[in-house]
């Protein structure tokens, strides 16, 4: 647990806002409310606002700045999945109590990020290399989020009134790339700096 719960010290230097500062003490149980929290809060995002932008794959620009915004908070090896898995516990207790929920999609995209992230991120620099981390992991979580798709397609279960996948699957996969891909992005460069902060050591 020590291991996997470290802090990732790269990502604490170069983030725009982060609880880890040298000399500062954060109680690991606020970095788990947090996390935690923000977990929830990229599932009920990813939950809403339907297909406006009629873009494929674009779900995953909803739930990848709290994620991301999560690990800049409390930069720990983990934090992804963390996330990651209380977003599946809110899809769980949605449907228990009947609230609409992502596409099949859409949903394994969000729970896909949040370990692509860690995975992603576990050697950390700065500069350009780390914003191609950020969307190296929202390329391949919405990479499986396409495979889903298709497999819903050919298992017959699309979602009611959505359009058939099998159609316009190059374009479709495109569109899942091409978002995935900005999501990382962009939330990289809005919640961390190309940059380290600071020379002086996080704590470990």
């Amino acid at each position: 647990m020590q291991t996997i719960w470290t802090i990732n010290s790269p990502l604490a230097r170069s983030a725009r806002w982060t609880l880890e500062r040298p000399g500062m003490r954060v109680h690991g149980a606020l970095e788990v409310a947090l996390l935690v929290g923000l977990g929830i809060l990229a599932a009920l995002a990813t939950s809403m606002g339907g297909n406006l932008l009629r873009v494929p794959g674009h779900a995953i620009l909803r739930g990848t700045m709290p994620l991301v915004l999560g690990i800049s908070l409390a930069p720990r090896r983990t934090a992804g999945s963390l996330m990651s898995v209380s977003a599946a516990l809110t899809f769980i207790v949605m449907a228990m109590f009947g609230f609409r929920l992502p596409q099949a999609a859409a949903a394994m995209g969000l729970l896909c990020l949040g370990p692509a992230l860690d995975l992603a991120l576990g050697s950390a620099t700065s500069g350009w290399k780390l914003y191609a981390r950020f969307a190296a992991a929202g390329l391949a979580a919405n990479l499986v989020a396409f495979a889903v798709r298709i497999g819903t397609a050919l298992a017959g279960a699309e979602a009611a009134g959505s359009r058939g996948v099998l159609s316009f699957w190059p374009a479709a996969l495109l569109g899942f790339a091409a978002c995935g891909l900005l999501a990382g992005l962009i939330s990289g460069a809005l919640w961390f700096r190309s940059g380290s902060a600071g020379k002086d050591a996080v704590r470990t």
